[in-house]
C-alpha cells in the first residue's frame, strides 16, 4: 500500500518537475527557519539566565511608600537603623541602536557579591566597566580591544574595561562611585537585600521579595 502511494507520487512529480522543485524549496526554507528560532531561543534563554542571576532573582527590594524615587538619604538612614541594605544606582544610555544598561554597585554590601576580578581596581580610581565579551560589538569593539581599553559614549568616558563573561549583553557593571561621578542624577537608585534578611519593611517602605520579581524589568 506504501509502495503504491509512493509510486504514485513520483509519477506525479515527473510528469511536473517544477512542483517538485517548488516542494524541495520549501522543505528547506522551513528546515532554515526551524534552525533559527532555536537558535534564537538558546540565546534568549542564555541571556535572561545571566540577567536572572545578576539582578535581582536573589535579592529582596525596598522602595518608598510615598512612591518618591529613593535617595541616597534614604539610604543611609537605613543602614544608621542597622539594615543591611546594598545600593545600586542604574542609568540607560543609547549607543549606535543598542540601549545600554549601566549599574553602579557597591561590592562591599551588595548581597550576591558582585564585582569579580580585584576589589581594589573595581573600587578605586581609575575603577573599571566590567561587561561581557558579546557586548563588545555593540560598542564598535572586539576582543583585542579588551581589558585596559577606555571607552567613550557621546559625552562619557568609562574606566578601563574588564571582560566578565556571566554578565548579560549590554550591560556595563562599574563602582557606585564612578557611575555617579560619571552620570549624576541621571542614574536611578535602587536599595537590595539578602532576601528574608529584613523580617519587615521598614515604616515608609514596601518590600518587594526575591521569589515574586520574575526580571530585570519587572
Amino acid at each position: 500500500m506504501i509502495g503504491r502511494a509512493l509510486l504514485t507520487l513520483l509519477s506525479h512529480y515527473t510528469r511536473h518537475p517544477a512542483q517538485l522543485a517548488m516542494l524541495l524549496v520549501g522543505l528547506w526554507v522551513a528546515s532554515a527557519l526551524w534552525s533559527s528560532v532555536q537558535a534564537i531561543n538558546a540565546t534568549a534563554k542564555e541571556s535572561y539566565a545571566r540577567a536572572n542571576a545578576l539582578f535581582s532573582a536573589d535579592t529582596d527590594q525596598l522602595d518608598r511608600l510615598d512612591g518618591q524615587p529613593l535617595r541616597m538619604d534614604d539610604y543611609l538612614a537605613l543602614r544608621r537603623a542597622g539594615l543591611p541594605v546594598s545600593p545600586l544606582l542604574e542609568a540607560t544610555i543609547p549607543h549606535e541602536g543598542v540601549s545600554l544598561t549601566l549599574l553602579g554597585i557597591d561590592p562591599l554590601t551588595l548581597p550576591t557579591g558582585e564585582g569579580s576580578g580585584s576589589l581594589i581596581d573595581f573600587i578605586t580610581p581609575p575603577w573599571r566597566t566590567q561587561l561581557a565579551p558579546d557586548t563588545l560589538p555593540s560598542l564598535g569593539l572586539n576582543r583585542g580591544d579588551g581589558p585596559g581599553t577606555r571607552l567613550t559614549l557621546g559625552d562619557y568616558t568609562l574606566p578601563p574595561i574588564q571582560l566578565r563573561s556571566d554578565l548579560p549583553p549590554d550591560t556595563l557593571v562599574m563602582d557606585i562611585g564612578a557611575l555617579s561621578a560619571l552620570m549624576g542624577e541621571q542614574t536611578t537608585l535602587r536599595l537590595v537585600t539578602e532576601p528574608d534578611a529584613i523580617e519587615r519593611p521598614p515604616n515608609g517602605y514596601r518590600m518587594t521579595r526575591a521569589a515574586s520579581v520574575a526580571s530585570p524589568s519587572s
